[in-house]
């Protein structure tokens, strides 16, 4: 019997490789070092943002949104980052930017060179957080 191999190439959920194994899967795993681990769960976390966008239901969505939360939790704490520091910025960027409830798209902003803002979309011009 001939035996296929199948690239995974991210980070995986610490009972998985067990997982896999009882179900006769051979599982390659290695541990990371911190950096890698930050750099790895920063993949991870656009990987789940990705899952999220293609989440058909509301069961779907509520799972995607677990892992992702579950990518948030794991990357503040191999960071140092208290979840309680993370929702105090998150209150505080609401109190002076507002959330998102009133559901405002822009497709662009305009200025003229002179304007002091614009070295901020000068750096960022196709991500910048407007």
């Amino acid at each position: 019997m001939s035996v296929k191999r199948f690239e995974v190439e991210k980070l995986i959920r610490d009972h998985l490789p067990d997982i896999l194994r009882n179900k006769g899967i051979i599982v390659d795993e290695q541990i990371l070092d911190q950096n890698e681990y930050i750099v790895k769960l920063k993949d991870k976390l656009q990987e789940e943002a990705k899952e999220v966008q293609h989440a058909e239901d509301e069961n779907e969505l509520t799972e995607e949104l677990a892992d992702l939360l579950e990518v948030v939790y794991a990357l503040s704490r191999a960071a140092g980052i208290t979840m309680e520091q993370i929702e105090k910025t998150r209150l505080a960027k609401q109190k002076a930017k507002g959330g998102f409830d009133k559901k405002i798209y822009s497709s662009y902003v305009e200025m003229e060179e002179s304007n002091p803002s614009i070295e901020y979309y000068l750096k960022k011009p196709k991500t910048s957080r407007t």
